[in-house]
C-alpha cells in the first residue's frame, strides 16, 4: 500500500532516517488513504525530540507552531508537514490542554493518546500501524474512541464536535459509549475556545450533508448548547399552508439546498428561528410571523459574536437573514439597484441562493422571482450604474473645485447625486452631474435633500 497523495513526505522520513530517528506518517493522511481519498497534508510523528527535529532541518523554512508541545512545522518546495515528537497521555486542564507533555519513544504511546481509531494508524514502508482497530472501524463505518471515551472526552471536550464532523463528513455513526460521554459533558462545550467552536461549526455547515450534522449535534446534546436557538425550533408547527414541516426541518431542507457557502448557511439555519416569538394565527387560522427576519436577524447577530466571528462575516450573514422575505414582491429593475448598492454583488448573488433554497424547502416551489432578480442584476451589472459610492463619474475634489464648500456637505452631495442616479433620474457621466448641479444651482438645500 500507498499513501493516496502527490506529496512527497518520503524525503522527510529518509532525512529523519539518516540522522537515526525513527518517524511515521500518522493520523488523518493514513485514514485519508485507507479510504481512497487524496491526502493533500500529511502530519509525521518521531522519536526525535523539537530541537532535534528543527537540527535535522536546519536548512528548510520552519515554523514554530507548538516547539513546547513537540511540533514543527517544516516548509519543503511548498509543501508544508507538521511533525511531531511521540507523546505520552498526561493530565488536562480546562478540558482542553495539557497540563505537561511528556515525550516518549514509543510510537504506541503517541497514537494512545489521540481521539479516535480511525485517527491512531500510522504508516510504515507499506504496512499499516493500527493498534487500536481503527481499520476495522473504517470498515464498520463507526467512530469510536481510543480507549475510555469519557476520559478522551474529559481530556479534550472539543472532541465531541470533532466527532460530529467526522461522522457527518465520512457518513459514519458515532459508537454508542462514545455518544453517551458526549452527552453527558455537553453542558461543558461552552467553556472552551470559542474560536475553535467556531471552526469545528464551519467545517459541519460547509460539508455535502449540513443537516446530518445539526442532527448529529442533537442526538448527542450540543445543539442546546451551541445553537439554543434552533434547538427552540424542533417540532414548532406552522400551521401554514406554504409549509409542510415545522420550523426546524424546513430550516434543514434550505440549510441542504443552499450552496457550501459559510456566510449562506448560517443564514439558512438561522433564516427562521424568530418564528417562534413572532408567531400567531390569523382569522383563517393561518400562521404568521410579522417582523421574524428581524428578529432572526439580532438571534444571529449575537451567536456569531459570541462565536467570534469577524464583524464583516456577521455583517454579511445577518444581512441576508433581514432580507431574505425580499422576494415576497415582484423584483425590479430599481429594487435591484438598491439592493446592489446595500449588499454588494456578492451578498446579493448570497441573498438569491438563499431565497432559493428557502422556497425549494417550501410545499409549492415557484422560483420565477428569483429568476427574474437574477436576471435583472445581469443587466444592472451590464448598465453604468454606480455599485457604490467610488463608482460615481464625479468625486468631492470635482464637487470643491466646482466651488462647493468642504465638510459634510460634499458626502451629501455624492448621495444626492448617487440617488438620482439610482432613481434613473440621470446618467452616471461627469458631463451630465455637472449640467444636474448647474440647474439645480447653489441652492444646498436643494441639492443635498430630495
Amino acid at each position: 500500500m500507498r499513501l493516496k497523495t502527490k506529496i512527497n513526505y518520503e524525503n522527510i522520513i529518509e532525512r529523519l532516517k539518516e540522522a537515526g530517528f525513527k518517524s511515521f506518517p500518522v493520523g488523518g493522511a493514513v485514514r485519508d488513504s485507507l479510504l481512497s481519498r487524496e491526502v493533500s497534508d500529511i502530519d509525521i510523528t518521531t522519536d526525535a525530540r523539537p530541537e532535534e527535529i528543527e537540527e535535522v532541518f536546519k536548512d528548510f523554512k520552519l515554523i514554530d507552531i507548538g516547539k513546547r508541545f513537540g511540533t514543527i512545522k517544516v516548509i519543503v518546495e511548498g509543501d508544508a508537514f507538521e511533525i511531531t515528537t511521540f507523546r505520552k497521555e498526561s493530565a488536562y486542564r480546562d478540558g482542553r490542554h495539557p497540563t505537561e507533555v511528556s515525550f516518549s519513544d514509543n510510537l504506541i504511546d503517541d497514537l494512545e493518546r489521540r481521539d479516535f481509531t480511525i485517527n491512531a494508524m500510522a504508516f510504515d514502508h507499506g504496512e499499516i500501524i493500527d493498534p487500536f482497530g481503527g481499520r476495522t472501524d473504517l470498515s464498520r463505518k463507526v467512530i469510536r474512541a481510543v480507549g475510555d471515551p469519557r476520559e478522551r472526552i474529559d481530556e479534550d471536550l472539543l472532541r465531541s464536535l470533532r466527532a460530529v464532523r467526522f461522522a457527518n463528513r465520512l457518513g459514519f455513526t458515532i459508537e454508542e459509549s462514545l455518544k453517551e460521554a458526549i452527552r453527558e459533558n455537553a453542558g461543558k462545550i461552552n467553556s472552551i475556545s470559542k474560536e475553535r467552536i467556531a471552526s469545528e461549526l464551519s467545517e459541519i455547515l460547509t460539508s455535502t450533508t449540513p443537516s446530518r450534522g445539526i442532527r448529529l449535534m442533537d442526538e448527542v446534546g450540543l445543539l442546546a448548547e451551541i445553537f439554543p436557538e434552533v434547538k427552540r425550533t424542533i417540532g414548532f408547527d406552522q400551521h401554514s399552508t406554504y409549509h409542510a414541516d415545522d420550523v426546524y426541518v424546513h430550516s434543514l431542507k434550505v440549510l441542504d439546498e443552499s450552496p457550501a457557502d459559510l456566510t449562506v448557511r448560517f443564514a439558512a439555519l438561522y433564516h427562521d428561528v424568530g418564528k417562534v416569538d413572532t408567531f400567531f394565527l390569523d382569522e383563517r387560522g393561518e400562521g404568521r410571523f410579522f417582523g421574524h427576519q428581524n428578529l432572526s436577524e439580532e438571534m444571529l447577530r449575537k451567536r456569531l459574536k459570541e462565536l467570534k466571528f469577524s464583524n464583516k462575516f456577521i455583517s454579511d450573514a445577518t444581512s441576508l437573514v433581514k432580507r431574505h422575505m425580499d422576494c415576497s414582491n415582484i423584483y425590479t429593475k430599481k429594487s435591484i439597484r438598491k439592493l446592489l448598492r446595500r449588499l454588494g454583488e456578492e451578498n446579493l448573488r448570497r441573498l438569491f441562493d438563499l431565497q432559493m433554497a428557502d422556497i425549494l424547502a417550501t410545499k409549492h416551489p415557484a422560483t420565477s422571482n428569483i429568476d427574474l432578480g437574477e436576471k435583472l442584476l445581469a443587466e444592472v451589472l451590464a448598465d453604468n450604474i454606480p455599485k457604490n459610492r467610488s463608482d460615481l463619474a464625479i468625486d468631492g475634489n470635482d464637487l470643491i473645485r466646482m466651488g462647493y464648500p468642504q465638510g459634510k456637505i460634499i458626502g451629501d452631495l455624492l448621495r444626492r447625486i448617487e440617488e438620482e442616479i439610482l432613481e434613473e433620474n440621470l446618467e452616471n457621466n461627469k458631463k451630465a452631474i455637472e449640467d444636474f448641479l448647474t440647474r439645480m444651482g447653489k441652492n444646498l438645500d436643494s441639492l443635498t435633500k430630495k
